[in-house]
């Protein structure tokens, strides 16, 4: 027999296919609210595997494979939160992410198992009415995003000058996060949420219990048959022209420069794909989520939404990546002449 040289397992391509055990050993981590039972203190396998209801071997293996995520600690025989887990998954905490993973177990992560089949299926769709609408525009699907958004909102009132404006219209506003983040940075701000009939309440909820309702209000309507609402001078559209046609979004962002006054500017938000439409990696793959859910269209680079806001009049265009990994394209109404 002739000697022969195999290359040793490829330990990247392993972590990379065993990867849903990660994700779905974080979702019943928060399924079993197990940080908010931890919360600033430390307990013993025992009593975590008495209060969970698990077998103590079963609860043995899921608390170590938290810890080799860095989800939990270990100090000798007691388990406590990591920092992280401390600010992020402990339910009443203000950045309080869980729901959000809850929505991706729950709604996201079942439709990757036929993916292939999915992708064979797919074809391209260009009109509005052929866009999903219930399942990532629903109130609890918005309820469940609000703390990221909002931490999101936040993120974008430090990163961009808003002393130079006086009010900000949300299109498409959602539950209001946006506006509630940036407007707790700026204390001059106001904001102006406008979306459909069906989520103006969950926004106006959200606006009441932040004590907000004299610098935020709420208007329902809907974009692409309704006038805007008038009296701003920064544009907001966080996560919005990914769900509709290019038509309906070249033609909005003309609407709004018409609309902006001289000096006014146009703020796009989201996950947004660089050129070379190979990163960043969360939404890349977010946009390949887009052909599970059977969408017609999919998320455009920079360089595309950069485009239509040069068409639509804007200039001065940049684009920043503000909090990883979203970032902002902003285009500005400079007075001619």
């Amino acid at each position: 027999m002739t000697e022969s040289k195999l290359p040793r397992p490829p330990a990247a391509l392993l972590e990379l296919a065993t990867g849903y055990q990660r994700s779905k050993t974080l979702f019943a981590l928060v399924e079993f609210n197990l940080p908010t039972l931890l919360a600033r203190r430390s307990l013993p396998l025992a009593e975590i595997a008495h209060e969970l209801k698990l077998h103590p071997i079963a609860a043995d293996r899921f608390l170590n494979s938290c810890v080799a995520l860095g989800l939990l600690e270990r100090d000798g025989e007691e388990y406590r939160n990591t920092a992280l887990t401390e600010q992020f998954l402990v339910r009443e905490k203000p950045a309080y992410l869980g729901d959000q993973f809850v929505k991706y177990d729950q709604a996201s992560y079942p439709l990757w198992r036929d993916l292939a089949a999915k992708l064979r299926d797919w074809q391209p769709g260009a009109t509005d009415a052929e866009t999903p609408q219930d399942e990532d525009q629903g109130r609890e699907s918005m309820r469940a995003q609000h703390n990221l958004a909002l931490l999101v909102g936040h993120a974008l009132g430090e990163s961009f000058d808003f002393s130079t404006y006086r009010t900000m219209l949300d299109l498409g506003g959602g539950s209001g996060a946006m506006s509630l983040g940036v407007c707790g940075v700026h204390s001059k701000l106001r904001a102006i949420i406008f979306d459909l009939p069906g989520i103006t309440n969950l926004a106006e909820e959200y606006v009441r219990a932040e004590n907000m309702t004299e610098r935020i209000t709420v208007r329902a309507g809907n974009f692409k048959e309704d006038a805007l609402p008038d009296g701003f001078d920064v544009a907001l559209l966080a996560n919005l022209l990914s769900v509709s046609s290019e038509e309906t979004n070249r033609e909005l962002l003309r609407r709004l420069y018409q609309a902006l006054p001289d000096g006014g500017a146009c703020i796009q938000s989201g996950w947004i794909l660089d050129d070379t439409r190979t990163g960043p990696l969360i939404p890349v793959l977010f946009c390949l989520e887009d052909i599970n859910w059977q969408s017609p269209d999919v998320e455009r680079s920079a360089s595309t939404y950069k485009s239509w806001l040069e068409e639509a009049g804007f200039t001065e265009i940049e684009h920043t990546p503000f909090c990883p990994p979203t970032s902002m394209i902003v285009g500005r109404k400079v007075k001619k002449g």
